[in-house]
């Protein structure tokens, strides 16, 4: 964020500015990140309101706030009536003042891998900046673009969506110069409704890039593939499709998982070993490679930056545990998708030994949630998974179908308490087993992930 006065973010966000004109340099929206420079934004949330921490904010050191109105402030302040609305307002006035190019990564799966991974490509030639963790809403996305240095040559930022619009809204705030679309998915169709409402979803980041943009296409997936037709802007495509401008060729998994290829780009042609586990991710370092190209990173500098990149925690993070028990940690959230490429890096890892299981509920799938969880159990029986547990209600049905499908009774077990799923790891893992854990947000396996280290 470039430095400003409380009087300038006043009128940025068209509020009333209140107090000593103090220069703000960052800004946070938890109080208790709050320091010297900061400008706490005080966001309403769902079980408490942020104006209530604004005290705190200041006695951590805050500059300055800016919070609803009729609200207090021991300080220098900034009023409004809506700050959510004002934060994005504030990130669009830091947006017209960035030389930066903006780098918009959305997609139903592989979005925060896809983003670590852009990252870490530009950040071998260029001053990078990325989204924290996987901050990719409204207010996820102006904490992207302020919290750039002001020196910053590429902001690669994730933009996710729950419902129509969302992404449009986005774009509108960062105007982003390169956009990529991962892949087109049913995760949240319980809350768009439909399978057209998700596709065209999907491709508002394909609408908002004008004739001078650079849309980045995944040509694996047929229906992003489509978009290329209503774009105005330059297309670029990945995949393992012959005709993807940026592709990977003789793709193979060691035995940790870990995907080795040729990536190709034009005559140029260099190998690359990935440092993250599961065959999905090519699809995702092919996507940073484009991306990268695009901003001038040479292929050879792609291949060095992506066997090195890492992606956030709880992605594919593996360890190994004092007993010998190899942990695959994905449980930062799950729909089929990511689920069938979880399950079949897991059953690659551990090879002719033994896999477990840990699966639970994958939200907001509305009216396919019962199919979505029984296909990953027939799924778990094709791929001989030898012992499966589930956690929550809706997971169950996986095992009522892994059962039907193959698996052993006596090897299948559904809980609703995770602290008896963790019972029944500790019971039944032994040296050498492979233990996947893969599920929503809402289940929080990547609790009993950690509870193994």
């Amino acid at each position: 964020m470039k430095p400003r006065r409380m009087s300038q973010v006043a009128r940025a966000v068209d509020g009333l500015h209140t107090g000593a004109d103090l220069e703000v340099s960052s800004v946070v929206t938890d109080s208790r990140a709050a320091g010297p420079g900061a400008l706490f934004v005080a966001l309403p949330g769902e079980h408490t309101d942020g104006g209530l921490f604004v005290p705190e904010a200041f006695d951590n050191g805050a500059a300055g706030a800016l919070l609803r109105d009729g609200l207090s402030a021991p300080g220098p302040a900034v009023f409004v009536r809506s700050p959510g609305d004002a934060f994005l307002r504030l990130a669009a006035d830091e947006r017209r003042t960035m030389s930066a190019r903006i780098v918009g990564i959305t997609g139903a799966n592989g979005k925060t891998s896809t983003k670590d991974m852009a990252a870490a490509v530009c950040a071998r030639r260029l001053r990078t900046h990325a989204s924290p963790e996987s901050f990719n809403n409204e207010v996820g996305l102006p904490v992207t673009l302020l919290g750039a240095a002001a020196d910053a040559e590429v902001v690669v930022a994730e933009m996710g969506a729950r419902r129509k619009g969302d992404v449009t809204l986005l774009c509108e705030i960062a105007r982003p110069d390169i956009v990529v679309v991962t892949n087109v998915g049913v995760a949240h169709l319980e809350i768009f409704g439909s399978w057209e409402a998700i596709v065209e979803a999907s491709a508002e980041p394909v609408d908002a890039i004008g004739a001078d943009g650079i849309v980045v296409l995944n040509a694996d997936d047929p229906v992003v593939a489509g978009f290329a037709g209503r774009s105005a802007g330059r297309v670029v495509t990945f995949g393992t499709t012959a005709n993807a401008d940026v592709r990977a060729e003789d793709v193979t998994l060691d035995p940790d998982g870990l995907a080795s290829f040729t990536l190709v780009h034009g005559q140029d042609r260099v190998a690359v070993r990935l440092a993250v586990a599961g065959a999905h991710m090519v699809s995702n370092a092919l996507a940073a490679a484009a991306v990268g190209l695009q901003v001038g990173v040479a292929l050879q500098e792609a291949a060095v930056a992506l066997a090195d990149a890492r992606v956030s925690h709880w992605r594919m993070e593996t360890f190994t545990t004092a007993e010998g028990i190899r942990v695959v940690n994905d449980a930062y959230n799950a729909n089929p998708e990511s689920v069938t490429a979880a399950l079949k890096t897991a059953r690659w890892m551990a090879g002719d030994g033994h896999l477990i299981a840990v699966l639970g509920t994958m939200a907001e799938l509305g009216p396919i949630t019962d199919e979505a969880h029984e296909h990953v159990g027939e799924l778990a029986a094709r791929l001989r998974v030898d012992r499966l547990i589930t956690v929550g209600g809706a997971a169950s049905a996986i095992v009522t179908a892994g059962i039907r499908e193959g698996v052993e009774p006596g090897q299948a077990a559904a809980y609703d308490d995770p602290a008896e799923a963790l019972a029944d790891i500790r019971e039944h893992a032994r040296p050498g087993d492979v233990v996947l854990f893969k599920a929503s947000r809402v289940a929080g396996l990547e609790a009993l992930a950690e509870a193994l280290r």
